[in-house]
């Protein structure tokens, strides 16, 4: 009977279960983002998916919020502060719209600045799918 009490106090109860979303399709949605910021369309089978996927890191503090942080190149002559907060916003509302989930930081770690034609050759590299 105790169960059952505790359970009805549960945020994420909708008729009678719970609602439990894997890191993996957090992590998914945030790569779609990245990828759709940099003007790209990729799935799950994409080359540049797996470079994607060891830049993204999910941390649930509780099962209602989440915490990201990403990894990554700025082109250069791009503007840090402003291509940095537009990951921001973008990981955040698309994290919560379709999640639902608080998003309470979205941690954003510039690791170079390149040129646009070595970020292309770097993504072939370090995911060893090259044409």
């Amino acid at each position: 009977m105790e169960e059952q009490e505790e359970f009805n106090n549960t945020e994420n109860q909708n008729y009678g279960g719970k609602i439990d979303i894997s890191d993996q399709v957090i992590t998914d949605v945030v790569i779609l983002t990245l990828a759709k910021l940099e003007g790209k369309e990729i799935n799950q089978r994409s080359r540049d998916y797996k470079y994607y996927r060891k830049q993204v890191t999910i941390e649930r503090p509780d099962e209602n919020s989440v915490s990201i942080s990403v990894k990554t190149k700025i082109k250069y002559g791009e503007k840090i502060p402003e291509v940095t907060k537009n990951i921001q916003r973008d990981i955040s509302q698309e994290v919560e719209n379709i999640t639902g989930l608080k998003v309470i930081a979205v941690n954003v770690y510039v690791e170079d600045v390149i040129s646009a034609k070595l970020k292309e050759e770097e993504y072939e590299e370090e995911t060893g799918d090259q044409e």
